[in-house]
């Protein structure tokens, strides 16, 4: 009866998870609607991306992923702002989309054995990099090819390549610094986790600038984490030591949002923590409608995570 019960929370979790993005206001901008799919063939398997090129490209520009949550897609990734700050700033944004894998109940009890015991599939990102248990497919390696391919067509700086992701595309983008740190310089963190098993294996070659964003009143991906996962601010201090950054200032932003900025004696990189108190699971500063006709959310944030990633991103 007690794992019946169990089995039953886990299901109603994974069904909050798959339908995490509340639907966006429609008063969007022309650069926040979705646009045409570009495909990148990786693997033998036609991939798509979204992409935004401003009309003014800076000469060796940088280069930014924006990567999705479960069950999402790159049409909500594009909406959260960055194609007008790359209007400003000559920057290119890229917005790729996962694939359908298995979701597996049995990760969920424990039990990774069993693994017939196979909920669902979802749009996500095999942040895990366990290409066997997910088809066979690399998503450290899809992004990377993706990357170099972009880099090369709009001569774009090279040591200039950033990645942001929410929820599961926030893991995704813990483990590219891990796994791929020679091609993604930093990231940005909104509402995700480093996975221990990708802690424990982390070779991120050298300082990797970083800046997490997190939800106190996050149920989905709690701030504390869950052993062997770190908590966000841990994964926080694990590069902050590797960037050298061993000063840390902590200053008060809003109201609900404090940051933590480690910042390197010599030479390194920053590492910021932002802990957003009574905060959900959702992107700061995106004004959005849920599926409840009429309700709204009130983001008490006082901040915007589009605004401070790219600032971040920009110092290097």
């Amino acid at each position: 009866m007690i794992l019946r019960t169990f089995v039953l929370c886990v299901l109603a979790q994974l069904v909050l998870i798959s339908g995490l993005h509340a639907e966006d206001r429609n008063d969007l901008s022309a650069n926040k609607r979705p646009a045409l799919d570009h495909i990148f063939v990786h693997g033998g398997k036609e991939r798509t991306y979204k992409l935004h090129v401003p009309e003014k490209l800076a000469e060796n520009a940088l280069l930014l992923f924006v990567l999705h949550g479960m069950s999402m897609t790159s049409d909500w990734t594009y909406g959260r702002g960055f194609n007008e700050l790359a209007d400003q700033h000559g920057f290119v944004v890229v917005y790729p989309q996962s694939l359908e894998k298995t979701i597996y109940l049995s990760d969920f009890l424990g039990l990774r054995d069993l693994d017939w015991i196979a909920v669902t599939e979802s749009v996500r990102w095999n942040a895990d990099n366990e290409d066997e248990r997910y088809s066979g497919v690399s998503d450290v390696d899809f992004l990377s090819q993706l990357a170099k391919q972009i880099q090369q067509d709009y001569r774009l700086n090279p040591n200039k390549t950033f990645v942001a992701g929410f929820s599961n595309g926030g893991y995704m983008s813990y483990t590219l610094m891990c796994q791929a740190g020679d091609t993604f310089r930093g990231a940005g963190i909104v509402a995700g986790l480093m996975n221990g098993g990708i802690l424990d294996s982390c070779s991120p070659s050298g300082p990797k600038p970083l800046i997490h964003l997190h939800g106190v009143a996050d149920s989905m991906v709690p701030i504390e984490g869950d052993p062997p996962t770190p908590s966000a601010h841990d994964s926080v201090k694990y590069f902050a030591n590797l960037n050298n950054a061993t000063k840390v200032d902590t200053v008060k932003i809003s109201e609900a949002t404090t940051a933590y900025i480690y910042r390197p004696e010599g030479v390194g990189a920053e590492a910021r923590f932002y802990r957003i108190e009574d905060y959900i699971h959702y992107w700061p500063g995106t004004p959005y409608v849920g599926k409840s006709e009429g309700k709204q959310m009130q983001d008490n944030s006082g901040i915007s995570a589009t605004a401070l990633i790219w600032e971040f991103f920009s110092q290097y």
